[in-house]
């Protein structure tokens, strides 16, 4: 089913097809589809994207189709995501050592929203990294069909319970 469908089969089962409430279900089934999007590893929101990493270059930035790493693999071994206290309690020197990166650490977002991470170890040759990452929700557009497979029915319900919600019957929204 596509956005307009979704909209239009909520919009007919509750009798109110006029253009505002058309419009406010395509909202709902927006925000709905990014938090079902959000919810999880699903498999069509995972992607694979390849960085050039030059000798002593222990930070990369992620392109911006990527929302956040899962997994990442340096010279066809997989380095694993850590925190900043782990480092420090196994080894500090980590963070300063050169050599083949063994773990990663997932950095702030940069100031265009593009996700960062630093290598556990300068390289110590320039290799290719390739990472595993959460890819960014692509809004939909009116004849655009979800990406994630077999959503529709939980969309459906989500947004039949948020117009239900937006008439006030509560009570038959709480049964959505």
């Amino acid at each position: 089913m596509t956005k307009s469908d979704i909209a239009q089969f909520v919009a007919d089962k509750l009798q109110k097809s006029d253009a505002g409430s058309i419009t406010l279900l395509k909202s709902f089934v927006d925000r709905r589809y990014d938090m079902i999007w959000n919810s999880g590893l699903w498999r069509e929101t995972l992607g694979t994207t390849s960085y050039s990493v030059a000798i002593d270059e222990n930070e990369v930035t992620l392109n911006s189709t990527v929302h956040f790493p899962v997994s990442a693999a340096w010279d066809n071994n997989e380095i694993a995501p850590t925190n900043l206290d782990t480092v420090f309690r196994i080894d500090p020197e980590l963070l300063s050592q050169s050599g083949t990166p063994v773990q990663f650490l997932v950095l702030p977002n940069d100031s265009d929203g593009d996700a960062v991470i630093q290598l556990i170890k300068k390289p110590d040759a320039a290799k290719t990294l390739l990472v595993l990452g959460k890819l960014k929700v692509v809004a939909l557009g009116d004849t655009d069909s979800p990406k994630i497979n077999g959503i529709d029915n939980a969309l459906l319900a989500f947004v039949e319970g948020d117009m239900l919600q937006h008439v006030r019957q509560y009570g038959k929204a709480q049964v959505m």
